[in-house]
């Protein structure tokens, strides 16, 4: 997926949203996030590939789609592991660091 480059780097979540978004992705960061790496413009989680962290990350980048337009997220399926590369502006950072946090 390509990003707009005129993009604002905002989410248009409203406050509660964000907090229940939030502790969504952590834990499924604490069950199924198995490491983390930079990479140029952003950092590549890595995941336990089954069924059911599938199937809870997939509806986490569509939902982090819908919402932070500003970010790339590549999520792909490489041996038993999903990767998801999550790249963006370079004052999207901070907000990429603390995804799946």
């Amino acid at each position: 997926m390509v990003r707009d480059m005129d993009q604002p780097i905002a989410c248009t979540l409203t406050a509660d949203a964000f907090r229940d978004r939030t502790e969504a992705l952590a834990s499924l960061a604490a069950r199924a996030l198995v490491a983390r790496a930079p990479i140029p413009g952003g950092e590549r989680l890595t995941f336990t590939g089954g069924a059911a962290a599938e199937r809870d990350l997939r509806a986490a980048v569509e939902a982090e789609r819908a919402c932070c337009a500003f970010l790339d997220l590549d999520l792909r399926r490489e041996g038993d592991r999903l990767v998801l590369d999550v790249t963006g502006p370079s004052d999207a950072r901070p907000l990429i660091t603390e995804l799946f946090a």
